[in-house]
C-alpha cells in the first residue's frame, strides 16, 4: 500500500505540474487572466495564476507528507494508540495519497480555467462535472479515515 500511495502521489504531482506549466503557456499572450464566476469578473496576472498554483498545492502536499511522516514514526503496541503496524502503515499511506487527492482538485481547477478563458472555440461548457469529480474522490477520501481507524482494534 505504502508503494502505491508513493506512486499516486508521484503520479499526480508530475500531472499537476503538467497542467501548470501548459496553463502557463496558454496564458503566456495574456497579461490579464480573466474569470466569470456568476456576475463578478476576478482578473490576475497570468504570473500569479502561476506562482498561486505553484505554492498553495505545495504548501498542502507538504502538510499531508509531513503529516504521514509524523504517523510513521509513532510506536504501536498494545500501550499505544496504534496497536499493530499494519494500521499504522495504513494511515500513513492514507495521508500520502490525501496529498495526490489534492494534486487531483488543483489539476482540475487549472483546466477549468483554461476553459473559461477559451479563446479557441471550443465548448466552454462541461467543465462542471471536473471540479465535482475530484471533490468527490477528496470527500471519499476522508470518508474513508473512520475505516482505517476502525482497523486499530
Amino acid at each position: 500500500m505504502e508503494r502505491i500511495s508513493r506512486a499516486f502521489l508521484i503520479g499526480t504531482s508530475i500531472a499537476y505540474l503538467a497542467v501548470l506549466f501548459y496553463t502557463y503557456a496558454y496564458f503566456a499572450e495574456l497579461s490579464v487572466v480573466k474569470i466569470k464566476l456568476l456576475d463578478n469578473k476576478i482578473q490576475f496576472s497570468n504570473n500569479t495564476l502561476f506562482y498561486t498554483g505553484l505554492i498553495i498545492p505545495i504548501i498542502i502536499v507538504l502538510i499531508c507528507v509531513a503529516l504521514a511522516i509524523v504517523i510513521k514514526s509513532q510506536p504501536f503496541g498494545p500501550n499505544f494508540y496504534f496497536k499493530n503496524e499494519k494500521a499504522r502503515n495504513t494511515l500513513a499511506s492514507w495521508a500520502r495519497s490525501l496529498a495526490g487527492t489534492f494534486n487531483l482538485f488543483f489539476a482540475s481547477l487549472l483546466t477549468v480555467f483554461i476553459f473559461v478563458n477559451n479563446e479557441e472555440g471550443l465548448t466552454q461548457s462541461g467543465y462542471l462535472p471536473l471540479i465535482i469529480v475530484s471533490l468527490l474522490v477528496i470527500f471519499f477520501w476522508v470518508l474513508w479515515l473512520p475505516f482505517i481507524l476502525r482497523r486499530n482494534k
